[in-house]
């Protein structure tokens, strides 16, 4: 019998990629589209376009961006269009904050003004007449998985959601199986009905076999509940078992642990192992900064200004310390914070915009190595290897490739960079409980891939080690003045 093919969709922030792998782990087709509209009308044309040849059967999986919010009837049409992951409620956070904060804190409950429940209660009152006709609260993910299985006019039935998506909805990630958190609705009055079966990521659905399912070929493919994209991004990365570490650089750097235990700490929040253990971590803008700074000061593009801060030697750039309003803590009302500057009027502009720019991609190697302090302290550990993977490239190869040599010399660590295959990362659940594979690390080793292995140049990284230092009391002056 020949094995099933993997088809792995993800519906990301800006593009809607599918990829198809067959049991060796090959990438047979793919496509990707991007999001011209961020409506579900949008998300579904794109995947239409989107979608390469498909099998007759196969295994399929979602990952989306974990914070969007879609409320719908009960055959699954949007009553209200899609409150993405980046749009605020702030007011309403503020008023759940009042309701239950100390005690979704000791739960390990993590809400803020960009999360799910806040712009939930704000469509609540602001059109109580649409709401009535809610049925179902789901993420991106949920809801394309189970517009793929059920036809237009059919009702949705035994809907359930993952427990990665469903952290931010609500959850208690720390039961065996993750539960709702039912004080936290009850303050709310929120109707719990509203809000899906929590699942393990990986559990069967059913075969699509609705509408959009015809439409792009997926009928008769066997669905399996998803993950968010960090989840997807962190098992693409290899973090599999305890001690594993991961940062996956993009827009943002969103650091990763595979923990056995929640220890609480003020700079991560905690999601469940989409397989086993915890999924410590934290998320803060980088990438963005950088090129924003580029864009808006720089004049230039981001790959030319890496081209200038690698061209800069290393001492030589302007010290740059980020901190965001995720990071090390978690405040809305902070910016990022920029230091060290000096006037130099022998310089040229390329010369400052180098030194600058080095400062940047320095600073977020020094924000990053923080987090590795953080958990090897914590959880009383070694991180011997940051398993990294990049989310984008438009800033161009060569320039990334040198930002990654610059992080492994600052953290004195070897660098292990994946293959980007987040689409893969998502499968690995569905494939353990069909038992494709025998376990994950025969998934990891067919499914994923290192690009190259990275060694840190002691003579570079002995020009940093100071900076390691001050780094690490600034922040936590930060975290003080605050």
């Amino acid at each position: 019998m020949t094995d099933p093919q993997l088809i792995g969709i993800h519906l990301g922030t800006s593009e809607v990629r599918v990829d198809r792998y067959d049991a060796a782990g090959t990438l047979l087709d793919s496509g990707e589209v991007t999001i011209e509209d961020q409506t579900a009308v949008g998300w579904e044309r794109a995947l239409r376009r989107a979608v390469p040849p498909l099998p007759d059967e196969g295994i399929c999986s979602v990952a989306s961006t974990s914070g969007t919010l879609l409320v719908v009837d009960g055959t699954g049409e949007p009553i209200f269009p899609p409150q993405m992951f980046y749009e605020t409620a702030p007011a309403y956070a503020e008023r759940i904050d009042r309701a239950v904060a100390s005690d979704l804190q000791n739960r390990n409950i993590a809400l803020s003004a960009t999360g799910p429940l806040p712009k939930l209660l704000k469509l609540r009152e602001e059109h109580p007449d649409q709401f009535t006709d809610a049925e179902w609260v789901l993420p991106p993910t949920t809801w394309l998985l189970y517009r793929l299985r059920y036809g237009r006019s059919t009702r949705w039935r035994n809907v359930e959601i993952d427990w990665t998506n469903a952290l931010k909805f609500g959850a208690d990630v720390r039961p065996a199986m993750p539960e709702w958190y039912d004080p936290l609705f009850e303050a709310l009055d929120l109707p719990r009905e509203l809000f899906p079966t929590i699942r393990p990521p990986g559990s069967y659905i059913g075969v699509a076999s609705g509408e959009l399912a015809e439409r792009t070929g997926f009928a008769g493919t066997k669905l399996y509940q998803g993950l968010t994209d960090g989840g997807a991004t962190a098992l693409a990365n290899g973090c599999l078992e305890p001690g594993d570490f991961c940062i996956t650089s993009g827009a943002t750097s969103v650091v990763k642990y595979v923990s056995e235990t929640i220890e609480p700490h003020e700079a991560l929040y905690y999601h469940r192992h989409p397989i086993e253990g915890y999924l410590p971590g934290a998320s803060f803008d980088t990438g963005v900064v950088f090129e924003w700074f580029c864009d808006r000061l720089f004049d230039c593009s981001p790959g030319r200004g890496l081209e200038l801060a690698r061209e800069t030697p290393p001492g030589e750039e302007y010290q740059v310390f980020l901190q965001g309003n995720r990071s090390p803590f978690f405040d809305p009302e902070i910016g990022n914070s920029v230091l060290g500057m000096t006037h130099d009027g022998d310089l040229s502009s390329e010369d400052v915009i180098g030194r600058f720019a080095r400062g940047i991609t320095t600073g977020v190697a020094l924000a990053e190595h923080n987090y590795i302090s953080i958990f090897e302290e914590l959880f009383g550990t070694a991180i011997d290897e940051v398993r990294m993977m990049s989310e984008r490239s438009a800033t161009g190869e060569d320039p990334v490739e040198w930002w990654y040599d610059l992080r492994a010399s600052i953290w004195d660590r070897p660098i292990r960079k994946m293959k980007p295959r987040t689409t893969a990362g998502q499968l690995i659940p569905p494939a353990l409980i069909t038992s494709l594979y025998d376990d994950a690390t025969e998934a990891s080793d067919r499914l994923l891939g290192v690009q190259r292995r990275i060694e840190p140049d002691p003579d570079v990284g002995g020009i940093y080690e100071d900076q390691r230092r001050e780094y690490v009391d600034r922040w936590r002056s930060v975290v003080e003045l605050y």
